[in-house]
């Protein structure tokens, strides 16, 4: 994206990709600008992330610039230490609750995004991220689950889309190195169960299951589209 923003964009759909998720980065274009460009590839912009400091001070142009992307979905996908308390999961909580409540006048549904710290750390015995759901209202803050965090922090992906169901409208696919150091891998090609994880998912409501190569063993462009493959190749894509 950083060499080419546009061209990505084309790969992208060419591949068979239906939306993206963005971070933030548009290219250098107004959000309408980029949208003339994503309704010519075809792609839908389904969400984007922010971080929680933009929902303290920058949340009103930040949902201003989603909704005229289109998008259906913002949302916060990292808190620091400082937050990982009681107190601070607590203020965490308030920012993100009061944000979904702005967020809904734009007909956009806020979200907490998940890594593996959330169940690494725990808030008056709970795991974090259980605590940050238990202190916000469900119909205010959603949860985007990312599969692969969630395994690596030790817990069943598929039995926590079951304990979120109705409040998991986004669903991070990345899979999982069988070896030892646990990493990052294509699609289809770890030892996560995605057979089980997409019934869960499509079980709890979601809206979207989203791609996310955070390293890419075969470089980005050709890891998406061998993710892709897979995803088509063993029938998890419903048309």
């Amino acid at each position: 994206m950083k060499k080419d923003y546009l061209g990505t964009l084309k790969q992208v759909a060419a591949i068979g990709y239906h939306g993206v998720e963005l971070a933030g980065n548009m290219g250098g274009m107004s959000a309408v600008e980029l949208r003339h460009v994503m309704d010519d590839l075809g792609l839908q912009v389904v969400s984007g992330h922010c971080g929680i400091d933009a929902v303290d001070k920058d949340l009103q142009k930040t949902l201003a610039d989603y909704a005229a992307l289109g998008a259906k979905y913002l949302g916060v996908a990292w808190i620091a230490e400082p937050y990982r308390t009681a107190d601070g999961i607590r203020l965490a909580a308030d920012l993100m609750q009061r944000a979904g409540a702005e967020a809904a006048k734009h007909g956009i549904t806020f979200f907490y995004h998940n890594h593996a710290f959330e169940f690494e750390t725990k808030v008056d015995g709970a795991y974090m991220l259980d605590a940050l759901f238990a202190a916000t209202d469900p119909a205010l803050l959603k949860w985007e689950s990312d599969v692969y965090w969630v395994s690596k922090g030790g817990e069943d992906p598929a039995a926590y889309l079951k304990r979120y169901s109705g409040r998991v409208p986004l669903v991070h696919i990345k899979d999982m190195t069988s070896d030892d150091s646990r990493t990052f891998e294509i699609v289809g090609a770890g030892c996560l169960d995605f057979d089980t994880i997409l019934a869960a998912g499509d079980a709890a409501g979601a809206d979207w299951y989203i791609v996310e190569q955070d390293l890419c063993p075969k470089g980005e462009v050709e890891s998406i589209r061998a993710s892709w493959q897979n995803i088509v190749a063993r029938g998890w894509l419903q048309a």
